[in-house]
């Protein structure tokens, strides 16, 4: 007798799940749905083969139990949003809204160096800021760091991907909440990245990543989103903050109090982060925003330049000079530290008019 080749029961529910799930999605907005929808079930494919592989059906019915709840819940605040915005547009509210945006001007400059000790440079970057006023109002100006991981060439790739793919769909995003385009362009960046890692040849090479943090600058406030370990601050009348919070096994012991910050820069896991695009379908980004006042000073950075050059020298450099030569003594500061890892940063100083 020939054997059967009928799909095994998991796998029938796997395929009925997703199909259900794609029909549930229609009860988002079309809008929502075009930026987010094949993200979306991409996303649920993943956690349903997870959940079956890790307590079959009964795991399945558990992430359904949880899925429904979230799905009908965000659903009806996509709607809330999309009438909101509808309101918006046909009283020409959002018209007078762009109309009484904040106006400012930046003088921006960036750089990045293969440091001391590193073969190539797998750090990346870009600046964007639209000389079209309008674009400038509605979508404001954009920043991105993004140090790559993986060794070869492989690394830079996943950098360089990462940047170019926050930047084309973050201004091309139909989503007006500059915090949700902002994080969309990012989960976009991840599932390029996923798709590089694929294309690997031999299951023993490094997984391929990078990390991320990215600004938009929209009126008097920066919109800041991060995976990973590059950091963004704010430099204010000779004060530092700092904006993201690393994701890495070190930070996490500072943050604890179990390691000081000059332990941190020299402890032999400070390399060890546990976020980055690339590794996962999904990705969890930390969201930040924060006002701006005139004369701020914008700086972004990966752990080459922040692992060495510490908060209070950062502030120093970026508060005496503009920011083309405060890029250059940055990274000429932290290859004075030993310059160990590449080294990129971003100062861009505000002027609100």
């Amino acid at each position: 007798m020939p054997s059967s080749t009928a799909p095994a029961p998991s796998d029938r529910w796997l395929q009925l799940s997703e199909r259900l799930y794609r029909r549930l999605l229609l009860v988002y907005p079309l809008t929502f749905r075009r930026a987010f929808g094949a993200e979306m079930a991409q996303t649920f494919r993943a956690c349903c083969r997870a959940a079956v592989r890790e307590s079959g059906t009964a795991g399945l019915l558990r992430l359904w139990g949880s899925v429904c709840y979230d799905l009908m819940t965000s659903a009806v605040i996509e709607h809330i949003r999309a009438w909101i915005a509808l309101f918006k547009r046909l009283s020409g509210l959002e018209k007078e809204l762009h109309m009484i945006t904040v106006p400012f001007h930046l003088d921006v400059a960036q750089l990045t160096d293969i440091g001391r000790k590193r073969a190539r440079n797998e750090d990346n970057m870009t600046s964007v800021v639209p000389t079209d006023r309008q674009a400038l109002a509605q979508k404001g100006a954009l920043f991105v760091v993004a140090d790559g991981l993986g060794g070869h060439d492989r690394g830079e790739e996943a950098s360089r991907l990462a940047v170019n793919t926050i930047s084309d769909v973050y201004y091309n995003s139909p989503v007006e909440d500059t915090g949700d385009a902002l994080a969309q362009a990012v989960r976009a960046a991840n599932t390029v990245v996923c798709d590089l890692s694929t294309q690997q040849e031999h299951a023993e090479e490094k997984a391929t990543g990078t990390t991320c943090v990215t600004a938009v600058l929209r009126g008097d406030t920066v919109y800041v989103a991060n995976v990973g370990d590059s950091r963004a601050y704010i430099v204010r009348a000779g004060h530092i903050q700092q904006i993201t919070h690393d994701h890495s096994w070190v930070a996490d012991q500072v943050r604890l109090g179990a390691l000081t910050e000059e332990q941190a820069r020299t402890h032999e896991k400070r390399n060890q982060i546990y976020r980055c695009l690339g590794i996962k379908p999904e990705v969890e980004i930390d969201l930040f925003t924060e006002t701006v006042q005139d004369g701020d000073a914008l700086v972004l950075c990966t752990d080459g330049l922040s692992s060495l050059v510490t908060d209070a020298e950062i502030a120093e450099i970026v508060e005496q000079y503009n920011p083309q030569e405060s890029v250059k003594r940055l990274v000429e500061r932290a290859n004075e530290q030993g310059g160990t890892d590449n080294i990129t940063a971003v100062v861009a100083r505000v002027s609100l008019a």
